[in-house]
C-alpha cells in the first residue's frame, strides 16, 4: 500500500497479511474465527484498548 503522512515508521498502519492479523487478535480475544461478520460483530463489542494493547500483532 502507500503510506501517507508519516506511517512509514508506523507499522500498525501497514496492511500486510491483514486478514491472518485479524484472525489472530479475535482469536486471541475469545472472538470466533470462522466465519468473518460474528469475528467482526465481537470485536466491535470489545474495547478498543483490548484490541490496540494486546501483544505487537503488527511489528
Amino acid at each position: 500500500g502507500i503510506s501517507i503522512s508519516g506511517t512509514a515508521l508506523n507499522c500498525a498502519s501497514q496492511t500486510e497479511a491483514l486478514a491472518e492479523k485479524t484472525k489472530k487478535i479475535a482469536a486471541d480475544l475469545g472472538c470466533p474465527t470462522n466465519n468473518t461478520k460474528d469475528m467482526v460483530n465481537c470485536l466491535k463489542s470489545k474495547p478498543a484498548y483490548d484490541i490496540t494493547h494486546g501483544p505487537l500483532y503488527f511489528m
